[in-house]
């Protein structure tokens, strides 16, 4: 068998922009000589944060995400606005969505979104020295409750099959690779 090889992009079409999002229609030739239509998403990249306070909890929040019709538990963070950096984004997502600032920032690593139908990843930050100043200032389309946990808790929620979003999961995975905040 013949190893991966990229595949040669013919032309492409934007079918549909939003200020997030765009669908492309991509003509490529694969390895094989044979003509294919892609479809694909780009996305504005993101930032999520892993926030732990002096116990050693994890904030999560609790969110309704309508494409999978349920509430689910996810990291606070959010997508970079134009002219920011991916810290600059966690810091400020951190203090609208929580209320919380962080003493000290650290970079876990970065997420691809599902790289075969999205162009996109989220930068993941540690946050640690957390001090809470003031309430939580959400956007007129978010509508989310900030919860700690222990990570004893999240292990087990992970275990069974509750929590399943891919940065939180990709979180744990970071935080396990540096041999920090490891639950046995």
């Amino acid at each position: 068998m013949a190893p991966p090889q990229p595949w040669k992009v013919l032309g492409e079409e934007v079918v549909y922009r939003d200020r997030w999002v765009s669908v492309k229609r991509v003509h490529v030739l694969l390895p094989n000589g044979r003509e294919y239509v892609y479809t694909t998403l780009a996305r504005v990249p993101g930032a999520a944060i892993v926030a732990l306070n002096e116990r050693g909890e994890i904030l999560l929040q609790r969110e309704y995400r309508h494409p999978l019709g349920e509430i689910i538990y996810q990291l606070p963070g959010g997508l970079i606005d134009e002219g920011e950096s991916a810290l600059q984004t966690a810091q400020r997502e951190l203090r609208e969505e929580t209320g919380y600032e962080a003493a000290h920032w650290e970079l876990l690593g970065e997420v691809q979104d599902n790289p075969g139908l999205i162009d996109g990843s989220t930068t993941v930050f540690l946050a640690t020295g957390l001090k809470r100043v003031g309430e939580s200032r959400l956007e007129w389309t978010e509508f989310n409750e900030a919860e700690w946990h222990s990570l004893e808790w999240l292990r087990r929620h992970i275990k069974e099959g509750d929590i399943r979003e891919r940065v939180l999961l990709a979180a744990v995975a970071f935080l396990w690779a540096r041999g920090e905040y490891v639950v046995e």
